[in-house]
């Protein structure tokens, strides 16, 4: 009697964690039986470790020294696996112009099918068309490269640092046309940013907002799908036309391009050559990805433009802003905190306009990490709500009374697993309130095992990610909302939380940590209590005080309700931003070249 050879799936990572864990999650449906191996870099390991769908990683290092040895013994090794299917994850299967090498690295392992999975997890074959467009582009690529690596050379061979005084970007005289960054549309985890634009353009506010990233259709809020119908998403490039986007600059601004290129080179280990490494095609935080977004400025007649965040939007704003000489502005959250490529905190702020960032602590955090010099240049303006946010929200009459929520992506810096530490203790005491897990990611096959262990499975429900409209169906006087926010050991944090400010507008009484902006909100014992983080025995005190109190959780929700409309309304705060980018950006002169 023979046995059925198990299916072997290979499948390559995605640039988006959320995609490829969606991905992974389709295909174990498809496959329940199947092998499925992960493609990544070594450093993408540890986002996908304990992934209950993966059953081997396939890894290696591009950035190592002689890593095209060991691109070599990678080959050597996917050639002698017998793999049935190969899937390369893209988020839109009409622009794979990106994908060149992953579709010649694809046609290289030997293989039954390959397909290209997209974001709507629609499945579409590598046709004969896209194959030899993927492999004339690498060709034309090493070409073009090459001309581009001695015009380099030459032209920093010659270039001599100018003054300082010479840095000053002159508008024109064009009409203002401002142009909003957004890291990625659609997400579930940017609806702040969404509002606030939303807002600003409610208000009159007249931009292009551009997608710098397309994101995870999985669960759509609606702020998302109403941006989404005026967004512009930024064209994906091929290797080819990037490098040809970089030799055009190189010849009609060697002195913009030389500056750019010594800005970058102390956080590129002295690479003159950074902008023409293949290695780095796929990294969202290196400024060779700012050349898609080049084009569609020039394109859409930009004369300003304010990015919203500081890591790979901040870096394309700042290299465009470079390269067409044009003001730009930075909006930052709490994303500066933990280390990414280029990060180069000093260099962005010095360059800017202004930077916005949106609570006290991150501006106090962003002077201390930076200079003093730049304490008139950070302004503090809050990310708020529409007022009268969830005013008409029907509420769920099949859930048990109070109910806990804990709601967020299922990542470290949320501190759920303290959450549920505190639960056991709840259960200790003889208290068995229902708690509600509302959000995905990474940490959730840790957080379920941990249920397990805990024997919490009777009194918690892992909810997924849900959009924030049925989110606002839980929340209610009656009920607590607890957020157990955590420093994460990467350095990844919480601002003020988003949930916070949308339970409070709807007098749920909240539990939470004294960490990051978190205190700037709540206001411990007069609209919410705070306990120290990573204290599971303290969040059980919290929750326990609220639940033997409903006078003291419904006072709480009042009183927080009133601080949220008083100081968080999101037409006061973009109105705010607005100004000030018609003011310090749009309508004045500045530096756009740091030193």
């Amino acid at each position: 009697m023979t046995t059925q050879r198990r299916k072997k799936v290979l499948v390559f990572r995605s640039a988006d964690v959320h995609q490829t864990n969606r991905a992974l999650a389709h295909l174990r449906g498809q496959f329940p039986g199947a092998e499925v191996t992960l493609l990544l870099q070594r450093e993408q390991v540890e986002s996908f470790s304990g992934n209950p769908h993966i059953n081997k990683f396939c890894v290696y290092d591009s950035r190592a020294a002689g890593s095209w040895k060991e691109g070599m013994l990678l080959i050597r090794k996917l050639r002698k696996a017998r793999v049935d299917l190969v899937v390369i994850p893209c988020r839109n299967s009409r622009e794979v112009v990106h994908l060149s090498d992953a579709i010649v690295l694809s046609l290289i392992i030997p293989a039954e099918r390959r397909i290209i999975l997209d974001g709507r997890l629609q499945e579409v074959g590598l046709s004969f068309s896209r194959r030899m467009r993927a492999l004339a582009d690498m060709l034309a690529c090493l070409m073009v490269s090459g001309i581009a690596t001695v015009m380099t050379c030459l032209m920093l061979s010659m270039w001599r640092r100018p003054a300082p005084g010479d840095r000053v970007s002159k508008q024109s005289g064009k009409p203002v046309r401002v142009g909003i960054l957004i890291p990625v549309l659609p997400d579930i985890s940017h609806t702040f940013v969404y509002r606030e634009i939303l807002a600003m353009i409610e208000q009159g506010a007249d931009c292009d907002v551009i997608a710098l990233e397309e994101g995870d259709y999985g669960v759509l809020h609606p702020e998302a799908q109403e941006l989404l119908k005026r967004a512009i998403m930024v064209p994906r490039l091929s290797r080819t036309a990037a490098v040809l986007r970089y030799l055009f600059f190189l010849v009609r601004s060697p002195r913009r391009m030389a500056e750019l290129i010594h800005l970058y080179r102390p956080h590129s280990h002295g690479d003159k050559l950074l902008f023409l490494r293949f290695e780095q095609f796929h990294n969202v935080f290196h400024p060779v990805q700012s050349f898609g977004l080049i084009g569609l400025l020039k394109r859409r007649g930009i004369t300003c433009i304010h990015a919203y965040g500081s890591t790979y939007p901040a870096t394309r704003a700042m290299v465009a802003a470079s390269l067409l000489h044009l003001p730009f502005s930075i909006s930052t959250f709490v994303d500066f905190e933990h280390e990414s490529d280029f990060r180069m905190l000093y260099e962005k702020i010095e360059g800017a306009a202004f930077v916005v960032a949106t609570t006290g602590y991150c501006a106090s955090r962003l002077i201390s990490m930076t200079s003093g010099a730049f304490r008139d240049r950070i302004r503090r303006i809050v990310l708020g709500i529409d007022p009268e946010y969830g005013r008409d929200r029907v509420q769920r009459v099949d859930q048990a009374s109070p109910l806990i929520m804990a709601v967020g992506r299922l990542v470290e810096k949320k501190g759920f697993d303290y959450l549920l530490r505190s639960l056991v203790l709840l259960k200790e005491r003889g208290l068995f309130p229902h708690c509600m897990l509302i959000g995905d990611g990474p940490e959730r096959g840790k957080l379920q095992a941990l249920a397990e262990e805990y024997d919490l499975w009777d009194c918690v429900t892992f909810a997924g990610a849900l959009t924030n409209d049925k989110v606002l169906e839980y929340f209610g006087p009656e009920h607590i909302l607890v957020a157990p926010s955590v420093y994460a050991g990467d350095g990844e944090r919480d601002g003020i939380p988003t949930v916070l400010v949308e339970a409070l507008i709807c007098e749920t009484a909240v539990v939470s940590t004294r960490i990051s902006g978190i205190p700037e909100l709540i206001e411990d014992q007069r609209n919410g209590l705070l306990v120290p983080a990573r204290d599971g025995e303290a969040i059980a005190d919290a929750i326990q005080k609220l639940l033997e109190n409903p006078g003291l959780r419904k006072e709480y929700g009042l009183r927080g309700r009133k601080k949220v409309r008083a100081g968080f309304n999101v037409y006061k705060s973009s109105g705010q931003l607005w100004s000030l980018i018609e003011q310090r950006c749009a309508g004045s002169n500045c530096n756009t070249n740091p030193s």
